[in-house]
């Protein structure tokens, strides 16, 4: 996305991306689609929109984080859009990292809390995503996506499974045990195994 769309522009571009999926495929099979409202619904105009995740979490406010959750999901599901990458649950432990904003920290305790809010504020305390004002939260990036070791993003990591335990696997766990519907993978490696193909 170049801007922010309006309402109405949301409901003409999805309009027009349901109808060719279901009319003018094979199996016309409609269309699931997600997007980053990763602080407030920000790809619409006139939304809320909140600060990063870093300085969501610097508040140690989970309810304030789960409000934010809240709106954010009545403003996505106004723009037609039922599922929300977010929150990133990686632990923000490499300074590198350029999108170590999008996380809630490097300590796995208050970004567990905040994760588990959040998901909670987009899915609703039921996990009910097909309510009118909720939606489908995605945990990301499992597993380790959040420190690569020359801090570019999408490149290897390389993390102790000890470290990996402590650090990283926790704030995942809350956010499964907040119900969070899907889950994003990391697309690149740990330790030298690409994560798409780690059965471990």
């Amino acid at each position: 996305h170049e801007a922010a769309y309006s309402l109405e522009n949301w409901h003409e571009i999805l309009d027009q991306i349901q109808n060719i999926a279901t009319t003018k495929t094979r199996l016309s099979i409609p269309l699931l689609y997600g997007i980053d409202a990763i602080h407030g619904m920000n790809y619409t105009t006139d939304a809320t929109l909140f600060p990063q995740s870093i300085a969501m979490a610097a508040t140690w406010n989970a309810d304030l984080v789960k409000k934010s959750a809240e709106v954010t999901a009545i403003e996505m599901k106004a723009s037609g859009i039922p599922w929300n990458f977010n929150p990133v649950l990686g632990a923000g432990r490499q300074p590198l990292w350029s999108r170590l904003w999008e996380t809630y920290g490097e300590d796995a305790y208050l970004a567990s809390v905040m994760g588990h809010a959040y998901v909670k504020g987009i899915e609703g305390e039921d996990n009910t995503i097909g309510a009118p004002t909720k939606g489908a939260a995605c945990i990301k990036h499992y597993l380790g996506y959040s420190m690569p070791l020359t801090g570019k993003d999408r490149t290897p990591a390389y993390i102790p499974e000890r470290m990996l335990r402590e650090h990283f696997l926790p704030i995942f766990k809350a956010g499964v045990d907040a119900g969070a519907h899907t889950v994003m993978i990391n697309s690149s490696e740990i330790n030298g195994v690409p994560v798409h193909g780690s059965h471990y």
